[in-house]
């Protein structure tokens, strides 16, 4: 048996406008996806059985397909089958030796529930892309789309700076101190957001702002901010500046509005991720605050739960 694991992730600021070549600033979270791998030698036959995994162990999907012809012979879901194998077909063009003469045996064991959106697809494509060699990226916009930042995160295990430019993936170091994080908190409204879902509900008005030199300006200029901070106000004030601008500029309601909250002075409360339900950033003040909001949710202490060097 062979084991891979990549770790899930947080997108601290730049969902929607990485897109638009604004950097984004992403953590990895203590919890990941394994992937456990049997190759089995069998002459004559090629077959993957396939098993996903819910962190109490329950299996939620599965599926066997016949790797000689890429067929799915049976599975509990068609259009995750599909998607499946789109990747596995990707792979067999690089490596079809990965496949050729043996059952293949894969169990998914995902450490977080799957409505949290710590990344259940993109450490699924990350675990894939180690054991076969295929490019990460290549598997992930096959498949899923997206900027790629959470695969980047799923393959370094680091906090990271990511963006895209002349339509490839680039990243680079960066650190946030736990000190400033000593007082957020992680809340899992369980309503889980499809990425590729909500990038095309903004599309268009994405893709007017990317010729919106001004509010691009803005953007930089408070991811800057956040990747640097001087003190914690200053830090949290940018992250709601950020909630702010791209509440205008796509028309989405901020946190504070979905969950209908007045928003505090010195209150943090901000999506991380896809808007409407993945995860949500707040402070103390806001917890402490409108406790009955976020008594219903799993809230998780930042600094237990993200990696932030």
């Amino acid at each position: 048996m062979r084991s891979f694991f990549s770790h899930g992730k947080i997108l601290l600021i730049g969902e929607y406008a990485v897109m638009a070549g604004i950097e984004a600033l992403a953590l990895p979270v203590a919890d990941g996806q394994w992937m456990n791998v049997w190759e089995i030698p069998a002459k004559g036959v090629s077959k993957l059985i396939w098993q996903s995994k819910e962190p109490d162990g329950e299996v939620w999907f599965e599926c066997r397909i016949d790797t000689d012809i890429m067929h799915v012979s049976e599975t509990t879901d068609e259009e995750i089958s599909k998607t499946l194998v789109k990747l596995l077909r990707e792979i067999q063009v690089h490596h079809p030796a990965l496949f050729e003469h043996r059952t293949l045996r894969v169990e998914n064991e995902c450490e977080f529930n799957r409505n949290y959106g710590l990344g259940t697809s993109s450490t699924l494509v990350s675990n894939l892309s180690k054991w076969s060699g295929v490019d990460a990226f290549t598997l992930q916009k096959l498949a899923f789309g997206g900027s790629g930042y959470d695969v980047a995160v799923g393959q370094l295990g680091k906090p990271l700076v990511y963006w895209i430019e002349n339509e490839k993936p680039c990243w680079g170091p960066w650190l946030l101190s736990p000190e400033l994080t000593a007082g957020w908190f992680l809340a899992f409204p369980n309503k889980k957001q499809n990425s590729r879902d909500s990038l095309a509900d903004v599309n268009d008005k994405l893709n007017a702002m990317k010729s919106d030199t001004m509010v691009l300006q803005q953007l930089n200029a408070v991811v800057n901010a956040v990747k640097h901070p001087r003190s914690l106000p200053l830090l949290e004030a940018m992250l709601e500046m950020w909630q702010a601008l791209l509440s205008q500029r796509l028309d989405l309601p901020r946190a504070w509005d979905t969950l209908e909250l007045e928003p505090l002075q010195g209150g943090l409360c901000k999506w991380l991720g896809a808007w409407g339900g993945d995860v949500i950033l707040i402070n103390q003040k806001t917890w402490n605050t409108y406790p009955e909001k976020f008594e219903q949710m799993k809230v998780k202490p930042w600094n237990e739960f993200v990696i932030s060097r």
